[in-house]
């Protein structure tokens, strides 16, 4: 059997290396929030996120040094620490990349879907959560080492199979149809669709790490672990830096996107008649800078017949959408 390249020194080093990189995109992506007045709910889960990577970090250093220092029930307490960490660092990730979306998706049934993504997401985490004390309290044995380690085995590589192919894509699919409604150019479109298909890295990750619970076990299975958290912060936080960065260089090279600030806009695309019986319709297109760190704005398509009590009634002059927190206060005039 060969014997693995993967030793406590390598795995102190990527628990220091990697934490450090993803904190610091963190702390900058919390950072731009903060100073826009933008901070939200997917800001929030990043830094929870965070705040539980730090305390793994913490719990790794613990549970690597010498068992001589510690009590039995410590060095249980920091493994337990560890294998809920890595479930709260990933989903709490997946969580803040699905609320990115809800900031920018206007009140609707997607929305409600989008929310529904969201308990699921909860549901699932809480699964997993409770699954590790199933199967490591029913196997005691491992509490009996100097460095405690459960052997989770097969139902729970299965498990966090399964739900990370479910999460990671979800992630993947909830933004497209939104995409097709924001009012950015080619170039921006694209960059959002890398930004939001990039938790396929953290679906390969996942896989990687799968298999590890499954068939190898030890450091190396922290050392993967430890890698896919810091993967899964990264890609969360991908969104707002890659804005940030976008709009430094525009600003630098004298060019501007013209998504920077709140705006609304609206403009009148189509209007038909039909005999004289004032069977007329119309349609417009209404726009609003809905989130500044992801740099789009959200375009809304109305249509229907004047005498509508939601649409613009035939001879005003001024055309207003009332009851919407998307359209007050703006008008067409004809």
């Amino acid at each position: 059997m060969a014997t693995s390249p993967i030793t406590v020194d390598s795995v102190k080093a990527i628990g220091l290396a990697g934490p450090i990189i993803a904190g610091v995109v963190t702390v900058v992506r919390l950072g731009e929030r903060t100073r826009n007045r933008k901070f939200g709910w997917d800001d929030v889960w990043a830094a929870l996120s965070l705040a539980i990577l730090l305390t793994f970090v913490a719990s790794l250093f613990v549970h690597l040094g010498d068992p001589t220092h510690l009590t039995h029930a410590t060095r249980v307490g920091m493994y337990y620490i560890l294998a809920q960490g890595f479930y709260g660092v990933v989903w709490t990730a997946r969580l803040s990349i699905l609320f990115s979306v809800v900031r920018i998706t206007p009140p609707s049934n997607y929305r409600k879907f989008l929310f529904g993504l969201v308990a699921s997401f909860l549901i699932i985490w809480a699964i997993l959560f409770a699954q590790v004390f199933w199967v490591c309290e029913n196997e005691p044995l491992w509490k009996d080492s100097p460095a405690p380690q459960c052997a989770l085995g097969r139902n729970v590589a299965i498990a966090q199979l399964i739900s990370d192919i479910y999460a990671d894509g979800s992630l993947i699919a909830a933004p497209l149809k939104l995409l097709w409604n924001l009012g950015v150019n080619k170039n921006q479109r694209n960059r959002l669709l890398l930004v939001f298909s990039s938790s396929i890295i953290t679906s390969v990750a996942s896989l990687i790490h799968a298999y590890y619970v499954l068939r190898v076990g030890g450091l190396d299975e922290v050392f993967v672990a430890i890698i896919e958290m810091c993967v899964s912060l990264l890609v969360c936080n991908l969104a707002v830096v890659v804005g940030l960065i976008a709009r430094l260089v525009e600003r630098r090279t004298g060019k501007s996107h013209g998504l920077g600030s709140e705006s609304y806009s609206m403009s009148r695309s189509k209007i038909t008649t039909t005999g004289g019986v004032g069977a007329r319709s119309v349609e417009f297109t209404s726009t609003r800078t809905v989130d500044d760190g992801l740099n789009v704005k959200v375009v809304d398509i109305h249509s229907g017949p004047f005498g509508d009590s939601t649409y613009p009634k035939e001879g005003d002059k001024a055309y207003h959408y009332p009851g919407h927190p998307y359209h007050e206060n703006n008008s067409y005039v004809a």
